[in-house]
């Protein structure tokens, strides 16, 4: 018997391998099809997702007391806002019951986060198992054909995900809706026009011009304007509120195209990069008159050659080597500037010669001035708008706006005393907003 037992353990462990292995076959792993499953919503309706899907889908695991998971929840939320008609989305909460759930987004609500994406609710933690729940938050994106292409242990981004579809079905996201960046993911810059339902982005392509109605607009729904080169870096507001684009081809007296030009307290500042910053009297650029262009668009002019001629490099100015993106004046004190740079926000208060840190916890990459509230600035971020009230020094999420990059952002006063903002994403996506309360996809339209 003894001569047995060693027989016996060498079968049994064979059996469990064997057992393991076929439970594994049940459960999702990366390059395999997923475990079918069926739900129910908070409402009570039963959602069965199988092993075929019709479209790609993403499934988040999350619960309310899950820090990560609350502070990921809005780009899941904006990206599902965005493409919800090309994607399938589900939110599956793991083992709560369903009036903590509600007590959590109605909490969320008063704050002004509301979701939209379908929640399921995992009572039993069944489905979190077959999906080999190890923490939350996390996420699968699974292709058209029901197979898992990636799997996120931790917090996901808006543009993780848009890279996820791209490499799962070798298409961008954005193909079908035929802007001028969509696609190529280029814009750079935007500029409400000379009435708040024109707006103008530029990138690599050129300079497109919108008029909006009815809420926005479609992405198709554009048209070119002629400008003096094939790249927008920045765009700035000439007479009657045209814009002046300034593009690869730079400006006179600079020694190169600049990245940053901006205007304020009766001087302008532009970074070259390179070589640093570069200072110049005056305004200088104004845009030509629509009558003397093409279907009433704006061109790019050079206004006073003369004083446009006489950049003076500041020094120490900032670096050379820092990548500034942006710049913008503080209207309410002196010779106060911030710049967006990559290592951070700079606050100069001499006019661009000395720069110190500010501690500002996103990316900055663009910065925009509130024309009615004394030290108001609006910040685009790598995770939307954020604004501060104290010149930007302590800038918070405004939490109503898109949870995703933004490259570019302008301000102007409407006449009832608002303020209309417009930012835009690096594929052209517009988003608008009174006052910076709600935030709506301006372009493309949102359906309903």
């Amino acid at each position: 018997m003894s001569r047995l037992v060693p027989f016996v353990v060498l079968l049994l462990f064979a059996a469990g391998a064997i057992i393991y292995s076929e439970s594994l076959k049940t459960r999702a792993q990366v390059g395999a099809a997923i475990p079918a499953f069926e739900l129910v919503d908070l409402d009570g309706g039963s959602w069965r997702v199988s092993r075929s899907v019709a479209a790609p889908l993403v499934i988040n695991f999350w619960a309310s007391w899950c820090e990560p998971c609350l502070l990921e929840m809005p780009a899941h939320d904006a990206f599902y806002r965005r493409y919800g008609d090309r994607i399938g989305y589900v939110g599956i909460n793991e083992r709560e019951p369903p009036v903590r759930i509600r007590e959590h987004l109605e909490k969320e609500a008063a704050k002004g986060i509301e979701f939209t994406f379908p929640i399921l609710l995992d009572r039993d933690g069944s489905v979190g198992e077959a999906f080999r729940l190890g923490g939350m938050p996390e996420t699968w994106f699974v292709d058209a054909q029901g197979v898992a292409r990636f799997h996120w242990l931790g917090p996901v981004t808006f543009e993780m995900l848009q890279t996820a579809y791209w490499q799962a079905t070798g298409t961008s996201i954005d193909a079908v809706d035929g802007g001028p960046f969509h696609t190529s993911g280029t814009a750079r810059a935007v500029l409400i026009g000379e009435r708040p339902d024109v707006v103008y982005v530029g990138g690599s392509g050129g300079l497109a011009r919108y008029e909006l109605a009815d809420g926005g607009a479609e992405a198709r729904e554009f048209t070119w304007q002629p400008i003096d080169g094939e790249i927008v870096q920045v765009l700035v507001r000439g007479d009657g509120g045209r814009p002046v684009a300034v593009t690869e081809r730079g400006l006179p007296g600079l020694p190169a195209a600049p990245m940053a030009v901006a205007t304020g307290h009766g001087y302008r500042l532009a970074w070259v990069s390179g070589y640093g910053l570069y200072r110049a009297p005056g305004t200088g650029l104004e845009s030509v008159p629509a009558s003397a262009t093409a279907a009433g668009a704006s061109l790019l002019a050079l206004g006073d050659e003369t004083a446009a001629s006489r950049w003076e490099p500041v020094e120490p100015g900032v670096s050379a080597s820092d990548r500034v993106v942006a710049l913008a004046a503080d209207p309410s004190v002196p010779d106060r500037w911030l710049a967006a740079t990559a290592a951070g926000l700079l606050e100069s208060r001499d006019g661009g010669a000395t720069w110190r840190a500010l501690d500002v916890e996103p990316r900055v990459y663009a910065v925009a001035f509130d024309p009615v509230t004394p030290r108001r600035v609006y910040f685009a971020t790598d995770t939307g708008i954020w604004v501060s009230d104290d010149g930007g020094r302590r800038p918070v999420r405004m939490v109503s706006s898109p949870q995703r990059v933004l490259v570019a952002l302008d301000a102007v006063a409407l006449s009832d005393g608002a303020v209309w903002l417009v930012a835009a994403a690096p594929n052209g996506d517009l988003y608008g907003s009174r006052d910076g309360r709600a935030w709506s996809l301006l372009v493309p339209r949102q359906a309903g």
